[in-house]
């Protein structure tokens, strides 16, 4: 199995992290992104998932040189489950600046109750940059599908 050229970087997400090291993606799961990219030999690809996004939007609108970002079921825009601290990383990047040229790629589910599609698109309307795109997968979102489009989006623009 070829190696990717680029190196998957999460804030957290366990699950998402064994699927793509199962498709032959190295990846570093840390909360210490800035570490991370800085530590990086290839291109990296910041991947949020679930209320690491928010991190991974900030750290976006605050940083450059990232390949591209990829927002899976992220908690963005509106979130009745926030903690304080989540609540105000929320703030920040709802009141951030938009992500420009950086690819983006969100994927969510339809029918996902957790994380309901609608608050989060309030999210993502503000932060929206020009190379956006997003996937919303009829029902629930799964890991497996999850993995493809990322493996077809960083493959297409890194």
């Amino acid at each position: 199995m070829d190696v990717p050229g680029w190196l998957a970087v999460l804030p957290h997400g366990e699950r998402i992290a064994f699927s793509l090291r199962s498709a032959g993606v190295p990846v570093v799961v840390s909360e210490d992104v800035e570490a991370a990219v800085k530590a990086a030999d290839r291109p990296v690809v910041l991947i949020g998932q679930f209320t690491g996004a928010p991190a991974a939007v900030r750290y976006a609108q605050t940083h450059s040189g990232l390949a591209a970002l990829i927002l899976v079921s992220p908690v963005l825009g509106m979130w009745d489950g926030a903690s304080d601290e989540l609540a105000d990383l929320m703030d920040e990047v709802n009141f951030g600046p938009a992500l420009g040229d950086l690819p983006t790629l969100w994927l969510h589910g339809s029918d996902d109750e957790i994380v309901p599609i609608s608050d989060t698109r309030a999210g993502t309307d503000r932060i929206r940059g020009v190379a956006f795109e997003e996937h919303i997968a009829d029902g629930l979102l799964t890991d497996g599908e999850a993995v493809t489009r990322v493996l077809e989006f960083a493959h297409r623009v890194v």
